[in-house]
């Protein structure tokens, strides 16, 4: 007692670990036997059975880690040092290692868990969530709760029965800040609301009849509204952005691209599109050998013995002018390659 009263009212952190934790209510539920179809076992619960189990656990949240979590002892010293609550919480594990199943005791405890402003425990942030018992750890749900303000409202609206009216159409009235409460700033007022993020929020609604001069129309501004897939149940995102069941070709898997096989065309000129344009090519070509052959040779001494046989009879032309039967028969001849001279005058 001496302690509680050093503490402001408050039991130290070493009274709240050592608390032993309370079974659950008693609740009868009549006995039934399973079901099945298509070979698949299964049991139905009525509404009003399910409801009346979940009441233990109406003020319950669960945190879920971006990363790592701290440990439980870690979680437990934060909140009992943090979060200003009345009662002491039933901090658990759950299935997946970065969530955390939280037991609050009161609904003000509840409100106060979601409504917080800086989401982190240990400098490791999370997303607080309404428990309910069609939660699911693999999926988030779309009801999260949101800051908004109601600028240029005025003040005698403040009142929480008032703003509950107000928002509605929003979501479900969570609380006003201390601002709002206390009236220490009458520029708008400012709560936090737990809302569908999935659909389509209300920019503004009237006060009265709209159209009236005597009536208002108001803007709502939202601080913290988070982007929620509807199709992977995730937030973070929207539809447009979502990757589930995008396929990447190739971005894993690298394919050497094979050089194409192209055709040479055989008459350059008749393809479409393609200029002429002075290419060199290399021809085949035998190029001349500055020596000359052994059978240009023999033609070249043929051709000299020529020139000197026709100069010989123009020499001896006064000695030859009588036997011209015997000087046309001297003429040269070529056989078998080879320059033949026969004297037909010697052998006569």
């Amino acid at each position: 007692m001496a302690a509680a009263a050093i503490n402001g009212g408050r039991r130290p952190f070493v009274d709240l670990v050592s608390v032993v934790p309370q079974p659950l209510p008693d609740m009868s539920v009549a006995f039934r036997l399973s079901k099945s179809k298509d070979g698949e076992i299964f049991f139905q619960f009525s509404k009003e059975e399910v409801q009346r189990s979940a009441e233990p656990f109406r003020y319950s949240i669960v945190l879920k880690f971006l990363r790592n979590r701290p440990s439980l002892d870690a979680i437990r010293a934060f909140i009992h040092k943090r979060w200003n609550l009345d009662g002491v919480p039933v901090i658990s594990n759950m299935r997946h290692p970065r969530n955390v199943f939280i037991r609050m005791v009161s609904e003000e405890d509840c409100n106060k868990a979601l409504s917080r402003e800086v989401n982190d425990i240990d400098g490791i942030p999370y997303r607080p969530f309404h428990w309910t018992p069609e939660f699911k750890e693999e999926e988030e749900p779309s009801l999260v709760p949101v800051w908004i303000v109601l600028p240029g409202l005025p003040p005698n609206y403040y009142h929480e029965s008032f703003l509950k009216i107000l928002t509605a159409p929003i979501g479900r009235f969570i609380r006003s800040d201390n601002s709002t409460r206390c009236v220490t700033r009458t520029d708008g007022a400012r709560i936090c609301v737990e809302m569908d993020v999935a659909k389509t929020p209300l920019l503004s609604f009237w006060i009265g009849m709209p159209g009236l001069g005597t009536s208002r129309k108001q803007e709502i501004v939202y601080e913290t509204l988070p982007a929620f897939c509807s199709k992977c149940h995730i937030q973070g995102h929207n539809l447009k952005t979502c990757r589930a069941g995008k396929k990447n070709v190739g971005s894993n898997v690298w394919v050497r691209q094979k050089d194409p096989i192209v055709e040479e065309p055989t008459d350059k000129n008749n393809i479409p599109g393609l200029e002429t344009t002075n290419i060199p090519v290399l021809e085949h070509t035998e190029v001349e050998s500055k020596e000359p052959a052994e059978e240009d040779r023999v033609l070249a001494v043929q051709a000299d013995n020529l020139d000197h046989l026709e100069l010989e009879p123009e020499k001896d032309q006064e000695d030859n002018l009588e036997i011209p039967e015997i000087a046309e028969e001297m003429i040269p001849r070529i056989m078998n390659g080879h320059l033949d001279c026969v004297n037909r005058l010697t052998e006569t």
